[in-house]
């Protein structure tokens, strides 16, 4: 199994790693990638404190010693230092990047924090840094690349360059292109990619010999709550309880985050199968109306292309967009940077060419949460799923006063009804998307008082609906 892509975070002791960290991790989980994080030590540190249970246990000669708390598990493995990454191999399934805080020897290509006062840069001497967090050094040599620590964003985006690239990992090339341009790293996939042969035909040649390819991978996703299947829908595998949470929020079964008591995966991990279905536990006390989806679907299969195949019914949906309240003023500029805002997070799309990706955006044009998937309507319930999860964002059937709300959610596909539906009972003013809208998409953000933009490209786009939300600047 390979290490999942990883980067090193170096510099001398109080240069800022841990607060660059604390303040990177969150903006990448907002652009939906799951970061594991290692803190790498030269220096004797116990793991256990002395006279506990767990050193008794440790001391016995246990291969693994566990700490189980109701917040969670901690593990502890004989391993030295120079193991993390045989060890990371094994969470290769559940982790997209890994940022290790230190390890300046170690064989990870490294991002250099530096402030003023310290002893000189190591990347004077490193070339395996890729780039350096801090102020200007002069000519002392180094990488090129420099970023301000309070431009997280930025890095965020040159981190996630970098993944495309391929050049993330143990014996990944340092300099930009080394792999020959537009390719990537054979070993290095996102998950939501695996790999197909493929053979390809040419005007001239004919069928070329047989080779692989990178696709997207679609599975289903059975959707129970307290044992029934509610639906079946057919997704990218991964943010499965964002996805949920979404879907269930946009179907008015759930109206906040406090309304489930649990959200687990069916089945145990190795099982064929794991991780397709999904049982929802409502919080005690509360009966979710399951008959609410049962009497306006016809099945409950949730295709990949629609958000609301099967409905009996568009007033079934209507009648749970209540009407966005006006503003906040959107600038128009940021708007149209919008799509490259979301471009920036779609790593598989970069791999394979064949997912969708949605964005929900703060007024300032901050990305607050952001995923890809085979399917337009999961993408969108992905993106509110963690919005609900995260930010306590309720529905309109629930005081809005305290709730963090997003300002525009965009999306890389065409703009159908059921992406405005999902938009509506969210409460999101604004929509944006690269392609066109339909009709009723029209219609409907018309009704429910949402801004909609579409063809939103190299700084233009249509605006069909409530206007007066963008501002010029």
């Amino acid at each position: 199994m390979p290490t999942p892509p990883a980067l090193s975070i170096i510099g001398w002791s109080g240069a800022g790693k841990t607060t660059l960290l604390t303040r990177l991790v969150p903006e990448l989980r907002a652009r939906g990638l799951r970061v594991g994080v290692v803190k790498h030590t030269s220096h004797p540190h116990p793991l256990h404190p002395e006279g506990r249970d767990t050193e008794h246990y440790a001391r016995a000669g246990a291969t693994l010693v566990a700490f189980a708390t109701p917040e969670g598990v901690q593990l502890s493995l004989p391993e030295p230092a120079t193991r993390v990454l045989a060890v990371l191999e094994r969470f290769a399934e559940r982790v997209d990047l890994v940022l290790v805080e230190g390890w300046k020897d170690g064989p990870l290509p490294k991002l250099e924090v530096w402030r003023e006062g310290l002893e000189p840069p190591l990347a004077a001497t490193r070339p395996d840094v890729l780039a350096r967090v801090g102020p200007e050094m002069g000519s002392g040599g180094g990488p090129g690349v420099r970023f301000e620590p309070e431009d997280v964003r930025g890095i965020a985006d040159f981190l996630q360059r970098c993944l495309r690239e391929g050049r993330l990992g143990p014996g990944m090339p340092s300099r930009p292109g080394a792999l020959g341009p537009g390719r990537t790293s054979p070993s290095v996939l996102p998950p939501g990619v695996t790999r197909r042969p493929v053979r390809r035909h040419a005007a001239d040649s004919g069928l070329g010999p047989e080779r692989d390819d990178a696709v997207a991978i679609e599975e289903p996703l059975d959707i129970r709550v307290s044992g029934d299947t509610v639906a079946i829908t057919l997704r990218t595998p991964g943010a499965d309880r964002f996805l949920v949470t979404g879907f269930l929020f946009a179907e008015g079964l759930i109206h906040r985050a406090e309304d489930l008591g649990g959200l687990v995966h069916c089945g145990r991990p190795g099982e064929e199968g794991y991780g397709n279905t999904v049982e929802v536990t409502p919080a005690p006390g509360l009966v979710l109306d399951l008959e609410r989806v049962s009497a306006t679907r016809r099945g409950t299969l949730t295709t990949a292309a629609c958000g609301v195949c099967g409905r009996r019914s568009v007033d079934d949906l209507v009648a749970a967009c209540h009407p966005v309240p006006p503003g906040p003023l959107f600038s128009a500029s940021v708007l149209a940077s919008a799509p490259e805002r979301l471009r920036g997070t779609q790593l598989n799309f970069t791999h394979t060419g064949g997912v969708h990706a949605a964005a929900a955006l703060d007024v300032n044009g901050e990305v607050l949460a952001a995923f890809e998937d085979v399917g337009r309507h999961n993408a969108v319930d992905k993106v509110v799923g963690a919005l609900v999860l995260g930010q306590g964002m309720r529905s309109a059937r629930v005081a809005l006063e305290d709730s963090p709300r997003p300002a525009l959610l965009v999306v890389s596909g065409r703009v159908g009804f059921d992406i405005l539906q999902k938009a509506a009972v969210a409460r999101i003013p604004l929509v944006a998307s690269v392609s066109a809208a339909t009709s009723l998409a029209i219609d409907l953000a018309e009704r429910a008082g949402i801004t909609l933009a579409t063809f939103v490209r190299g700084g233009r786009f249509n605006v069909y609906s409530h206007p007066e939300r963008i501002r010029e600047e």
